[in-house]
C-alpha cells in the first residue's frame, strides 16, 4: 500500500490491471475490466451489446422496479427503455412470476439486481430469458464476497 500511495498513480496503472487479472481468474472469465462505479459498468455493458447488434436503441428491458436509479440511468444512458417489474415481497428481488406479462417484441434484457444482500433466482431469471431470448445483465453491487461465493 505504501508503494501505491508514494507513486500517486490512483487510476489504472499496475494495481489495477493485477485486479482486474486476478479478478478475471477468480471469475473464470477471460477478461476485466476495472471502472469507477457500477453505473460506469451497467452503461459500458448496455452500450457495448448495442455495438454488437445484441441491443438496439429503444428495445426495452426488464428490470427491478425498487432498484436505485443508477440502474435506470445505465438503461438511459444507453437509450433503452426500463420496464418495471415489482419485486417478490419475500427477498425484494426481481420477481420471475410477473416478468412474462411485461416482455413485448421489443424486450431484449433482463437486468437483475440483487439486493440487500439477497441473491434473485438466477435459475428461473435465466430459463426465462432463455425462453424469450433475453440478454441477462447482473448488477451485484450490493452483495458482498461471501454472498457471491454462496451462489457457486
Amino acid at each position: 500500500m505504501d508503494v501505491f500511495m508514494q507513486r500517486g498513480w490512483y487510476i489504472l496503472g499496475d494495481e489495477v490491471k493485477l485486479f482486474e487479472q486476478n479478478f478475471a481468474n477468480y471469475c473464470q472469465s477471460k477478461h476485466c475490466i476495472g471502472v469507477g462505479n457500477g453505473l460506469d459498468a451497467l452503461v459500458l455493458i448496455f452500450k457495448a451489446y448495442i455495438e454488437l447488434g445484441k441491443l438496439q436503441k429503444g428495445d426495452e428491458v426488464i428490470v427491478p422496479a425498487n432498484t436505485y436509479i443508477a440502474s435506470i440511468l445505465s438503461i438511459l444512458q444507453a437509450d433503452l427503455i426500463p420496464v418495471f417489474v415489482e419485486p417478490k415481497l419475500e427477498t425484494y428481488n426481481l420477481n420471475p412470476d410477473l416478468i412474462a406479462e411485461k416482455i413485448t417484441p421489443k424486450t431484449k434484457a433482463i437486468l437483475v439486481v440483487h439486493l440487500y444482500g439477497q441473491l434473485a433466482e438466477m435459475d428461473t431469471l435465466e430459463a426465462i430469458a432463455k425462453q424469450h431470448n433475453l440478454l441477462v445483465v447482473e448488477d451485484l453491487c450490493s452483495i458482498t464476497r461471501s454472498e457471491v461465493g454462496s451462489r457457486e
